[in-house]
């Protein structure tokens, strides 16, 4: 590769790599971009600990935290148009600052997002455990999550459906994530209305004030920074829809789209959702407040029945299970097209740029990715993660 671009043997800065072409649309890359960020798991398991350093300035962290996510969508934007290429930020870096800095970047994003999978798949591993115990009325079903064995078992399981579905092409993926962003949009939706229906009813519920919106008025430089750093985690892998462009209908301008509509998207949910929150449950410390630390970790846990009765709540718990499986399943995305990306660009041993002849996906990365998210987890952790503590409502 030269210095500074992504040439091939024609210099042509975009190497064709044998992906599927003009097989994801708009709405397929929005739907992409969407899922990885796992809307439904990033609010349970954020709106507690943001509450708890922004205070009722909550909503007003998930918009400051989306301003900069917004200036790098339009900057990846412009970046695709010039280079469409499936290595994204690692492509971009290798024809902007030459072949160091791109390799760094690749690699950085490789482990990154190597450590994201393994922690998604420990995820959904606990959620699924909690939804059957939900299900099942049993806490002896939830607890089968601090089992090691069991753990590790089953998170093997959501590992090696996430490759197979991912190995098996992208109109798979993108058919199998509509379904199931569509079920987490339609449960938040449905819980937004019901909880601000009915946040008069709840002890500690709060009248709206456009003061919330107002991320300054947090306490403290200190909350404030601690607040965006935690709205920032929850905006994290909607550039995966970038990653699919070389698969994409008008890869040079269609994921750049998908991009900035994704990021709409989820800032319009998380503002919504958190504002029915705090109007509902308010940002107390005790019982259903979003200031308890006992169920900080998992607030529709605490929310779901209080709010959506015991008819309709089971929905939260599947709504959060979904949200974390999809976002495993797409988060080998990016990692498996990068590695695609850096071995046609020979910043990677060849043998990772093979691609399936009939599903025309990075079959061989995207098995290895496999390989090295289920190795993380093969040796064991010292400790499993334990379920959310839902004994409150006992």
């Amino acid at each position: 590769m030269k210095q500074g671009t992504a040439h091939t043997e024609d210099d042509e800065d975009l190497k064709a790599k044998g992906l599927s072409r003009n097989s994801v649309g708009l709405l397929g890359g929005t739907v992409i971009g969407i899922s990885t960020v796992a809307p439904a798991y990033s609010l349970t398991a954020t709106l507690g600990p943001t509450v708890s350093e922004a205070g009722l300035r909550m909503p007003g962290i998930f918009l400051a935290g989306f301003v900069p996510m917004l200036l790098v969508a339009f900057a990846y934007r412009e970046l695709n148009k010039v280079l469409p290429d499936c290595g994204t930020s690692f492509a971009w870096s290798v024809k902007a600052f030459g072949p160091m800095t791109g390799w760094m970047c690749g690699w950085g994003l490789l482990m990154a997002s190597i450590v994201v999978l393994s922690n998604l798949a420990g995820v959904a591993t606990e959620f699924f455990y909690l939804f059957l115990g939900e299900v099942a009325g049993s806490p002896d079903v939830t607890e089968l999550n601090d089992n090691k064995a069991v753990h590790i078992l089953t998170t093997l399981a959501f590992i090696t459906i996430a490759t197979w579905i991912s190995y098996r092409g992208i109109t798979l993926t993108e058919w199998l994530q509509s379904v199931l962003v569509g079920l987490q949009l339609v449960v938040l939706a449905l819980f937004i209305v019901m909880a601000i229906s009915t946040s008069g009813e709840a002890e500690g519920s709060l009248n709206f004030s456009w003061s919330w919106l107002d991320p300054f008025g947090v306490e403290s430089f200190t909350a404030f920074t601690a607040g965006v750093t935690l709205s920032i985690f929850i905006y994290w892998g909607w550039d995966t829809c970038l990653t699919v462009n070389e698969e994409s209908i008008g890869s040079e301008r269609t994921p750049g789209h998908a991009a900035l509509l994704s990021i709409v998207v989820i800032v319009c949910t998380y503002l919504l959702v958190a504002i029915a929150a705090q109007m509902y449950a308010g940002i107390g410390t005790k019982g259903t407040g979003l200031g308890n630390p006992d169920t900080a970790d998992n607030v529709f846990a605490a929310l779901a029945y209080p709010v959506m009765g015991s008819g309709l709540g089971v929905l939260l718990f599947v709504a959060v299970l979904t949200s974390a499986a999809a976002s495993l399943q797409t988060t080998f995305i990016p990692v498996a097209r990068t590695a695609l990306a850096m071995s046609a660009y020979k910043a990677l041993p060849t043998r990772f740029a093979a691609v399936h002849p009939r599903f025309k996906t990075p079959a061989r990365a995207t098995v290895a990715a496999a390989a090295v998210t289920a190795g993380e987890l093969l040796p064991g952790p010292s400790g499993v993660p334990a379920a959310p503590d839902v004994s409150w409502r006992e």
